[in-house]
């Protein structure tokens, strides 16, 4: 093979190709169809620490006066889903964040048919009248990727809290609570709990399956689904 056979041959694959490989995951991946975050319109509202939702489900959701409201916001999720965002913190003393409570009302576009299957979700836990499908787990945040997989929308509402001056714990407890309010499973309410693992001397790592500490794992678990019952209480209107 002549030089310059070499010279393509070096370009199309230390160039070229990972040119296209880059091209492919974007346009593979549906994050590029989430549309950019609206902080107004929003469908829900906030008085007092509670959140007022008229529909899909209909309910209230009062906080903890401990917990502080920093706003929330509405995107087209992949191109698929509209999505309504709010926001509650906890601060440790020194103002850093300590829990974060995220809200999330969520319900595919009329131009699909996709629905919403947690049926394999390993907890059930009620709250007031309501029933949820729940997991959690020990988590740790990425060193290089803090605010998660932008398009997400898990990146928009890191992005959100980062933008308000919060910068999510490096070990953290999470818990994720979805509720499903009809039958048609085309909507759902979720809501995400992460708190600072910070004052239990344990990480994300050590916790989880095969860490140092797993078998503290079921105690950690039980004490943050705790938290959320004792912290937020769920009605329906009157």
């Amino acid at each position: 093979m002549n030089k310059r056979k070499w010279i393509l041959l070096v370009v199309g694959v230390f160039v070229i190709a990972p040119i296209c490989f880059i091209a492919y995951l974007f346009l593979t991946d549906p994050g590029w169809r989430t549309t950019a975050p609206e902080f107004s319109g929003l469908k829900r509202t906030v008085l007092d620490n509670t959140l007022s939702s008229p529909d899909s489900p209909s309910m209230l959701m009062t906080f903890d006066q401990q917990f502080k409201y920093i706003g929330g916001q509405k995107f087209i999720l992949y191109g698929t889903a509209d999505v309504e965002q709010h926001f509650f913190v906890e601060e440790h003393p020194d103002g850093k964040l300590k829990s974060f409570f995220w809200v999330q009302f969520e319900a595919f576009l009329p131009d699909n048919d996709y629905t919403y299957d947690y049926s394999s979700s390993p907890m059930r836990l009620q709250i007031g009248d309501f029933n949820f499908f729940t997991d959690a787990e020990p988590g740790m945040t990425s060193r290089f990727f803090r605010l998660g997989r932008p398009g997400t929308d898990g990146y928009l509402a890191r992005k959100f809290a980062a933008d308000k001056g919060y910068k999510m714990p490096d070990n953290y407890a999470y818990a994720r609570l979805v509720h499903i309010p009809d039958e048609a499973n085309r909507k759902e309410m979720l809501i995400i709990f992460m708190e600072d693992l910070a004052p239990t001397g344990w990480t994300g790592d050590a916790l989880r399956a095969g860490g140092e500490h797993e078998d503290r794992w079921p105690e950690v678990q039980a004490a943050h689904l705790d938290k959320i019952k004792q912290m937020m209480k769920l009605s329906r209107p009157q």
